[in-house]
């Protein structure tokens, strides 16, 4: 059940906070930080190097959550989407450093067990677009966080940008069955994104 929140609250923790902020309940999501955190953390816990730290941070997030609760300032909530777009971006950029596969041609050699070159090439091309739009995103992320209002900052952060997220992985997806010729279907693709073995995926 945990595995499966995991997998899910990069995209359940930006519908609490814009629902939270509609409702003018801020605190809300700086009290459901912990929370999400454990969630996040739990898959890792079995490393014991990593316990003591992971444990000092759940504590942290616990204490920034009662402050929130107990007084006027809820900044806190600026944080998890600057986090949750360098988590998503971080891999990508690691993936494409010298001596690494590519994230996506990774998947590519996990799923579907065959190293053919043009594909390699494709999905080298495509981490790197993937690379240089999140990036983009990110950069909206903290520019909307100290210039736009609150209830826009939300709206980008919260739904927009992972809508776009979207949008460029449905547009890679038809440009990639026009450039192969071959038919690849979407459903079969998230089944096996989120059925593969991350640890395998980002090693």
């Amino acid at each position: 059940m945990l595995n499966t929140l995991a997998r899910f609250q990069f995209f359940i923790y930006p519908m609490v906070v814009h629902l939270s902020i509609v409702y003018q309940v801020p605190f809300i999501t700086a009290c459901l930080l912990p929370l999400f955190y454990f969630i996040l953390a739990q898959p890792l816990l079995d490393n014991k190097k990593l316990v003591s730290i992971k444990s000092a941070i759940f504590f942290l997030l616990c204490l920034i959550a009662l402050f929130s609760y107990y007084s006027i300032d809820h900044s806190i909530i600026y944080l998890p989407p600057v986090i949750m777009m360098s988590l998503i971006l971080y891999p990508f950029i690691r993936s494409v450093m010298p001596g690494n596969t590519p994230l996506l041609s990774r998947f590519y050699q996990l799923t579907e067990k065959e190293n053919n070159l043009q594909t390699m090439q494709y999905t080298r091309q495509v981490t790197w677009v993937w690379v240089v739009f999140i990036s983009l995103l990110l950069i909206n992320t903290l520019i909307l966080t100290f210039f736009a209002p609150l209830e826009i900052w939300s709206l980008f952060t919260n739904f927009i940008n992972y809508m776009l997220m979207l949008a460029l992985f449905i547009s890679e997806w038809l440009f990639r069955m026009f450039w192969f010729k071959q038919w690849v279907s979407p459903i079969k693709f998230v089944r096996q994104l989120m059925t593969v073995d991350q640890r395998e995926l980002l090693r």
